[in-house]
């Protein structure tokens, strides 16, 4: 923390400054990283991820689809419970089950609160989803965060130019653009060291259990490959490109490379847990 005297000269260095007006964004911008010597570094980390935020695109912070954790709007609220522990999320994108490339709702996990003491209830997730918002991608972060401040909104659909769902975003998405990682008490600090694990069930050598959410470049570098992350950023969406709409995910064998993956959990739209072999 600064002395008295200290904060005295940083504000009288600030007002002299300020003495000539900035006139441009990039002129704001310098000053701000100038006053390095009269500010907090985080201060100045924050003021400058604020002025990037009207750059950044939605595209750029979103959470992709092959990364979403979703329901179906026919799914049963008894049938989904061991979905919603195991995400330690608060909200899941809701896909119709007519059409499932189309969000048609949220589902607010204190919603289910109290119907949780009834377990014979028999209610679907389509009676208590709510109105989603949807946003283009091609949105700037900074109107997507006035948007959500402005409806009470803490998450957003993001969609391609033809309709179709590309992804999600959160309010905490576009904050960490400005102060940074948000972790929270479900955080895990050492999660990539449970994003590749040897298969001690397999007979075979060189076999690991690979999470789908595996960056490509952290699987790259932990087996010493070179599979490409220019179109898809996980493991589990680098096999959905390859493979494309099948009916069922789960099972399916995919070669690449010297490399055989097996998909080994999955739901309908959501690859989770893929076996590797190095052959």
């Amino acid at each position: 923390m600064h002395d008295e005297s200290g904060t005295s000269w940083g504000m009288r260095g600030l007002r002299k400054w300020l003495g000539t007006a900035p006139e441009t964004r990039d002129e704001l911008l310098k000053l701000v990283q100038d006053s390095r010597r009269l500010l907090e570094p985080d201060t100045v980390a924050m003021l400058e991820g604020i002025f990037e935020l009207p750059a950044t695109k939605i595209r750029e912070v979103m959470t992709p689809r092959t990364s979403m954790i979703s329901l179906q709007e026919d799914d049963e609220l008894l049938d989904i419970l061991q979905v919603l522990i195991d995400s330690a999320h608060s909200r899941f994108p809701v896909f119709s089950s007519d059409h499932p490339d189309t969000v048609v709702g949220i589902l607010l996990a204190k919603d289910l609160l109290p119907f949780l003491a009834n377990r014979d209830a028999k209610i679907t997730v389509h009676a208590l989803m709510r109105q989603p918002i949807f946003v283009p991608e091609s949105a700037r972060s900074d109107q997507v965060l006035r948007m959500l401040k402005n409806t009470q909104t803490h998450i957003a659909i993001v969609i391609d130019e033809y309709g179709t769902t590309s992804g999600l975003v959160t309010l905490e998405d576009i904050l960490e653009e400005i102060v940074g990682e948000i972790e929270d008490e479900h955080d895990n600090i050492d999660e990539e060291a449970n994003f590749i694990v040897p298969d001690t069930s397999a007979q075979a050598a060189n076999t690991w259990l690979v999470q789908a959410l595996t960056p490509i470049e952290h699987f790259n570098n932990v087996l010493d490959t070179d599979f490409s992350d220019d179109e898809v950023e996980t493991m589990g969406g680098l096999l959905l490109q390859e493979i494309g709409l099948v009916s069922d995910l789960e099972g399916q064998i995919i070669e690449l490379d010297a490399w055989t993956f097996t998909i080994v959990e999955a739901d309908a739209r959501t690859i989770h847990l893929i076996r590797a072999v190095r052959q």
